[in-house]
């Protein structure tokens, strides 16, 4: 047997996400992409889902208003609106500047949506056997 297999699944699912995503990576590198338009890519994805976590802090906050908060965020509202804002700005001006590679960014992530139903649609059906 695999020693991957005799990891719990958390772990080796993981492992298995790393792996791709450094095969892809070498893939693309071969393929003629440089690092430069591999880190534009990469830089606007991450940047798009540092706003959406960002903007989560609002979301709880008025779902859940009277929650136990063991942490007091730093000059709320006003900080985590400004980087949001400011998150805002940069996806802008990264599309902007560089829409090609941010646009493929972008449908790397739609692309990602099929694949997380699968797997969502696949553990409803296993959770309900």
């Amino acid at each position: 047997m695999l020693p991957v297999l005799t990891l719990p699944v958390s772990v080796a699912v993981q492992l298995y996400c790393l792996v791709l995503q450094a095969v892809l990576s070498i893939i693309l590198l071969l393929l003629g992409a440089n690092f430069r338009q591999l880190f534009s890519l990469a830089i606007f994805a991450e940047w798009l889902f540092y706003m959406i976590a960002g903007s989560t802090v609002f979301v709880f906050r008025w779902r859940d208003p009277d929650a136990v908060r063991p942490y007091r965020m730093f000059g709320y509202p006003f900080v985590p609106a400004v980087f949001i804002v400011v998150a805002a700005a940069l996806l802008y001006y990264t599309f902007r500047n560089d829409w090609p590679n941010s646009f493929y960014g972008l449908l790397v992530i739609l692309a990602g949506v099929p694949v997380f139903e699968w797997f969502r649609s696949k553990k409803l059906r296993i959770e309900s056997d």
